[in-house]
């Protein structure tokens, strides 16, 4: 079941690319001058894994909350307090913490992915307030460094789920919780609901378009709640009870994400099935025979699957499109003709399906009456 969160962060002047030297009333950036959250929208957060990429980032644990459990599901939207306010600065959706021991192999591989040395160390010794706070003593700032910040990431989320905001977005304490005031401790937490979560998303409104933002607002704002009902029927599946593997695929592959999808970049070649749109952010790996109809095999079956840019995939995945055995674009009567030249369509798949494919694409337009 995804879960959803309002997380304190240090604010950051810099717009998070690296360490700004403002002032903070409490907690470790009080102590040390700096917070391990500065570098969360930093250029080399990036990692690549089996061809997928990934950000990583940084936020304080969240004591006896079970996040472990919900691996690839959780959306932490990051405040900053400041001058009395509280701002939103950053979104990370379907994120998994990389706080267990378990994780400390894939925490050092991430570290030196994103260099967790040289420069960042070098932009936190050269503020003004770091040195004070270390009394001038730079082998005393280098020893806490090295203790510190061996491990500058500890959650992880797919790219195309990350956004930070372009200028912070003030929020609204009272709509949200009712109270005068959100959480504001670096180590505590605020639970909140779906809906609050996509109404929060859904006022943030970038001078331009943002594929990573529309990804978020897709997921908190259409099918969210039968694919929590998918996924906790997955986790509390008897036949899946040992077979933590396959139950983790089948997780994935409800959201869009994990093998289905990287099986599904390879065999388009990273490309839309239709426009040959190559922008990853922008394309969804999108099951033929729906989700609900499908069997465990099918649903991780990549046959039962196209890679589709974000608009082809809303239409497929509603049933206002389909597509013929050979590949051509079946239309419901329901786009109007004018609706259709905007949207580009019809439009073929750039390849013939499969006979695999064609046997689902034939229950996906029986389904939909296309």
């Amino acid at each position: 079941m995804p879960l959803y969160f309002l997380k304190p962060v240090v604010w950051n002047s810099k717009h998070y690319r690296q360490p700004s030297g403002d002032k903070v009333r409490s907690g470790y950036p009080k102590k040390f001058g700096f917070g391990h959250e500065e570098w969360n929208n930093a250029d080399n957060s990036v990692v690549v894994e089996g061809g997928v990429r990934k950000r990583v980032f940084h936020i304080q644990d969240f004591g006896n909350q079970p996040i472990e459990d919900h691996a690839g599901e959780i959306y932490v939207f990051m405040i900053a307090s400041h001058d009395g306010g509280q701002y939103l600065v950053g979104i990370a959706g379907g994120a998994s913490s990389l706080f267990s021991k378990e994780h400390a192999q894939a925490r050092s591989k991430y570290a030196s992915a994103i260099g967790r040395t040289s420069k960042r160390r070098d932009q936190t010794w050269d503020l003004p307030q770091v040195q004070k706070l270390f009394n001038y003593d730079e082998r005393a700032f280098d020893r806490h460094w090295k203790k510190t910040m061996a491990s500058p990431a500890n959650w992880i989320c797919p790219a195309e789920l990350f956004y930070w905001l372009d200028e912070p977005m003030l929020l609204d304490p009272m709509a949200i919780s009712g109270k005068s005031s959100l959480v504001k401790m670096f180590g505590s937490y605020q639970g909140i609901a779906r809906e609050m979560a996509a109404r929060i998303a859904g006022q943030v409104q970038p001078p331009w378009p943002n594929a990573e933002l529309d990804n978020i607002k897709a997921r908190l704002e259409s099918d969210a709640a039968d694919v929590t009902a998918d996924i906790n029927a997955i986790e509390s599946d008897p036949k899946l009870k040992d077979k933590p593997t396959v139950r983790q695929r089948l997780v994935q592959a409800r959201l869009g994400q994990g093998k289905f999808r990287r099986d599904l970049l390879s065999i388009w070649g990273g490309e839309c099935a239709v426009t040959g749109c190559d922008v990853e952010q922008a394309l969804r790996a999108s099951h033929i025979k729906p989700w609900r109809d499908s069997s465990n095999n099918d649903r991780l079956d990549p046959e039962n699957g196209l890679l589709l840019a974000a608009t082809l995939d809303a239409l497929f995945d509603k049933g206002l499109v389909s597509f013929a055995d050979s590949g051509a674009m079946i239309v419901s009567e329901t786009i109007a003709k004018a609706q259709r030249a905007k949207l580009g369509i019809p439009a073929k798949l750039r390849r013939k399906p499969s006979p695999k494919q064609c046997r689902f694409l034939a229950k996906h337009r029986e389904l939909f009456n296309l």
